[in-house]
């Protein structure tokens, strides 16, 4: 893997950018392109059932892709903010969170079919290394298949935050306190999706609502949204 600066994809989002910091002159927020990470760059070149035995028949090789993409994702994403910065108030992406420094959603959906030795062998060096680069770096924890992986994410020093998905057919995000508790007592955020009395319930499961981050569809009634804001001190 390497970067081309010339890539059709890459020039396309290059142009939009480029045009909407001259339209918005910093006014609008533009997120960071989902960049993908990790093991789901080489299971998109590499379907995953094959992607899943050169774990075992050719580990050096998936090492050393792994890296490639690591450097070819950091050039990109350096070239891309060069374009948004200084008029782009601020940083965020696909998961809505907002941050005044470079962060970013990072991502390994791919270990869902991996156990806990894999992925601290294939996903965590990438994933602390990644961590380190950027000032705010985001989990995306999608599906009960990734809770094994929960405390050895936990550890790694730079992560700042775990976003919770249950996934499709599981209870909604009300109804995981264990998640929680462990994210809280790593000295992690978490962000978590709902409605308010989602952030109601784990509120009174973890005992405040600091460092939790509620994304949700809060339709057209601002009056409602201020007083249900106003329940957390928030004005």
């Amino acid at each position: 893997f390497s970067f081309d600066p010339d890539n059709v994809w890459f020039r396309r989002i290059a142009e939009l950018y480029a045009e909407g910091m001259k339209r918005w002159q910093g006014q609008v927020l533009m997120g960071m392109a989902d960049l993908g990470g990790n093991l789901d760059i080489l299971s998109t070149f590499r379907p995953g059932e094959k992607l899943l035995l050169d774990l075992y028949d050719h580990p050096e090789d998936v090492r050393r892709l792994t890296w490639e993409a690591h450097e070819a994702w950091h050039q990109v994403y350096r070239a891309l903010n060069q374009i948004l910065q200084p008029h782009n108030p601020g940083y965020s992406d696909w998961s809505g969170i907002y941050s005044a420094e470079p962060s970013y959603m990072l991502q390994c959906d791919f270990c869902y079919m991996i156990g806990p030795e894999m992925f601290d062998t294939f996903v965590k060096p990438e994933l602390a290394a990644t961590c380190e680069k950027l000032p705010h770096a985001f989990y995306h924890l999608d599906g009960i298949g990734q809770l094994p992986h929960l405390e050895s994410l936990l550890a790694i020093q730079s992560l700042q935050g775990v976003q919770w998905v249950p996934g499709t057919g599981q209870a909604d995000c009300s109804h995981w306190p264990d998640v929680y508790k462990a994210i809280r007592r790593a000295g992690k955020l978490v962000q978590l999706f709902g409605s308010f009395d989602v952030l109601d319930t784990v509120t009174a499961q973890l005992g405040s609502a600091q460092g939790i981050h509620l994304q949700g569809a809060w339709g057209a009634d601002r009056s409602a949204v201020r007083t249900q804001l106003a329940a957390y001190g928030i004005d």
